[in-house]
């Protein structure tokens, strides 16, 4: 994205053999003869991504912003990119691929764990999609390039190798010193002997460079080629995080034991009927992602394994999240899965206030919780509009907002307000019946 900011593959028979040929070097053939042809396939199937992002929910920010995608799916014309280059809410995109003008793109899916959308555009002609690896495990040393428009240089590559792999932002990511600069970001990083790509360019922190590792995309498409839903469960219970800022699989508590009914100080290990050991917060949430119902996993419980059932539910898509604008305050659900069912749970919450708005001029800030409308509380965005749509229309709207406070002898400070509720229309995908003729819907 432009500026960057911080945060399977189904194989056919055919695809077998490309990928097999893709990651053996021929008789004669060098690994500089390699880097080189891996730069040439990835100016084929790279694009160029504009967005504008108008009104933007608390993950983004308004502006346009510029990064780089790769196609994916040929028949579906599907791109994998950032999350945060395309928005994680309602944004115009539009997409161009080497030698071609810019068309629009609409989105597929957008991932609320990893930094991860999925886009699609209607290709013009037969394309060769990017050849993914599914199975990578990159090694310290292995040599990588990242493809994509470093400072609004377009399909450019540079060359590096992987340096480590960190968790310390967040879901996992891959330590490359291969530059990732403003532009690159949801390009392609490229196994260089091979070819394959191994992980998204993601992130670029002072002298670091980060990537999204692949597995978990293939995991999202393969969910996705299915018909069934990709996305992250509620994690209802909080992992330890060591000195390095690290998580581990070791439980601090559960705060949902009917669906998780870990105890602290477990150690989660792997789903029971699995031999790969789960390493990491990533590897967990991937092998979680599209199960419902019960779900066997093996836990290390007083130095001894057993077998606990879970019972996950999937994280509402984020594509479907909508809020409501009034005055200028972007309104909108927050979930915090660490917080419990409680009558003083955060539900909604300011997302966006916009410049030069009523909202703005009465102190209204990004992260105020909703505490109260008109006397009343709350719990959902759905009963809120239920009830404006019944109140009358031109009284204006008396809301108590909660925010940290600086005092020593508070943790919060209750903030009245009174808006004249003249501008009102919802924001997302959703059409809003109870609400006619007070909210307008915007395209997403």
């Amino acid at each position: 994205m432009h500026p960057v900011r911080p945060f399977a593959h189904a194989v056919t028979l055919a695809g077998t053999v490309l990928l097999l040929a893709a990651g053996t070097l021929r008789a004669g053939e060098t690994s500089g003869d390699r880097a080189e042809a891996a730069f040439r396939e990835a100016r084929e199937y790279t694009v160029r991504i504009r967005s504008r992002i108008e009104t933007p929910f608390v993950e983004d920010e308004e502006g346009a912003f510029s990064g780089a995608g790769f196609l994916v799916d040929a028949t579906r014309g599907w791109i994998v990119t950032n999350a945060h280059v395309v928005g994680r809410g309602p944004a115009e995109i539009q997409v161009a691929f080497w030698g071609e003008p810019f068309h629009p793109a609409r989105k597929i899916y957008v991932d609320s764990f990893s930094d991860v959308a999925i886009i699609a555009v209607d290709l013009k002609h037969p394309r060769r999609a990017a050849l993914l690896d599914p199975t990578a495990r990159p090694t310290v040393g292995e040599p990588v390039g990242a493809f994509g428009h470093p400072l609004d240089m377009p399909f450019t590559g540079t060359r590096g190798i992987v340096s480590g792999y960190t968790d310390q932002f967040g879901p996992g990511l891959l330590q490359i010193d291969a530059t990732i600069d403003h532009g690159n970001s949801g390009g392609p990083v490229i196994a260089l002997a091979s070819g394959r790509i191994l992980g998204i360019a993601t992130l670029g922190y002072g002298r670091l460079n980060m990537a999204t590792p692949i597995q978990d995309v293939c995991r999202i498409l393969d969910l996705l080629h299915a018909g069934a839903a990709a996305s992250p469960p509620r994690m209802g219970f909080a992992l330890l995080r060591d000195e390095d800022g690290s998580y581990t699989l070791r439980v601090a508590r559960s705060l949902d034991p009917a669906h998780w009914p870990f105890e602290t100080g477990d150690r989660i290990v792997r789903l029971a009927g699995s031999t790969d050991s789960l390493k990491n917060l990533s590897d967990l949430v991937g092998a979680l992602r599209g199960r419902t119902g019960a779900v066997s996993i093996v836990v290390e419980r007083r130095a001894r394994r057993q077998t606990v059932v879970a019972h996950p539910i999937p994280r509402q898509p984020l594509l479907e999240r909508y809020g409501i604008m009034i005055d200028g305050a972007l309104i909108a659900p927050v979930d915090f899965e660490d917080e419990p069912d409680s009558p003083e749970a955060v539900r909604l919450a300011v997302h966006f206030v916009q410049s030069a708005s009523t909202a703005l001029s009465l102190g209204i800030q990004q992260g105020d919780i909703l505490y109260s409308v008109d006397g009343r509380r709350f719990n959902d965005l759905d009963a809120l509009v239920a009830y404006l749509h019944g109140r009358p229309a031109s009284k204006p709207l008396d809301v108590v907002l909660k925010r940290s406070s600086s005092a020593a002898t508070s943790a919060f400070d209750y903030l009245a307000r009174t808006l004249p509720y003249e501008q009102v229309q919802s924001v997302g995908p959703v059409e809003t019946p109870a609400v006619a003729g007070r909210l307008s819907a915007r395209p997403h």
